[in-house]
C-alpha cells in the first residue's frame, strides 16, 4: 500500500546547484587520493598534523599527473570528538564522561580536546597547508559548550592563518 501511495509522487523542484559536489574521504596514497584528483570536488582526510601534509603532497602529485588544477578541490579534515573547556583537565574529564555515556573508552586519536589555545594549536597545521574546513565529529550527548566555543573562540583564530 505504501509503495503505491508514493508511486505517483513527483519531485518537480530543480536542484539548487548545477553540479552535485563529490566529497571523497580517505587518504590512500595509490587509489583514494588519485580518485580525488580525477573526480573529487572535496577531499576529506583524517590524520595527525604530521600525516596530512604528507597526504597533501601525494594529492598534488596526482593532480599534476592527471592534469587537474588542485585549487579546484576543497580541502576538509576530520577532527574526532572535540571538547573545549577552560582547562585541559576539565576537557579530559568531559571526554571521558562522553565516551562512558556511549559505553566506550576514548580511542587513539581523540586529541582535539583542551582549551581554545589547544584546539587552535591542533588545527593550525591543517589550515596552514590548505585544509581550511575542519569537520568535527561529536558523540552523544552533544556538547553545546564545545560547539559554541569552536565558533566563537577557535574559528576566528583559524581564519586568520594564511595557507603556505
Amino acid at each position: 500500500m505504501i509503495a503505491s501511495a508514493t508511486a505517483d509522487v513527483v519531485n518537480a523542484l530543480p536542484p539548487i546547484q548545477d553540479h552535485l559536489p563529490i566529497l571523497i574521504g580517505g587518504g590512500g596514497s595509490k587509489v583514494t587520493l588519485r580518485l580525488v584528483a580525477e573526480y573529487g570536488d572535496m577531499c576529506n582526510l583524517i590524520g595527525t598534523p604530521d600525516e596530512v601534509p604528507e597526504k597533501e603532497a601525494v594529492l598534488l602529485e596526482h593532480c599534476e599527473a592527471v592534469g587537474r588544477d588542485h585549487t579546484e578541490i576543497e580541502r576538509t579534515v576530520t577532527n574526532p570528538e572535540p571538547i573545549v573547556r577552560d582547562s585541559r583537565v576539565e576537557a579530559e574529564r568531559v571526554v571521558r564522561d562522553v565516551f562512558a555515556h556511549n559505553g566506550a573508552e576514548p580511542w587513539p586519536g581523540v586529541d582535539a580536546i583542551g582549551t581554545p589555545d589547544d584546539l587552535v594549536d591542533r588545527c593550525a597545521p591543517y589550515v596552514a597547508v590548505g585544509y581550511r574546513h575542519p569537520i568535527f565529529q561529536f558523540l552523544a550527548p552533544f556538547d553545546a559548550e564545545t560547539m559554541k566555543r569552536l565558533v566563537h573562540d577557535v574559528k576566528p583564530r583559524l581564519q586568520s592563518i594564511e595557507a603556505v
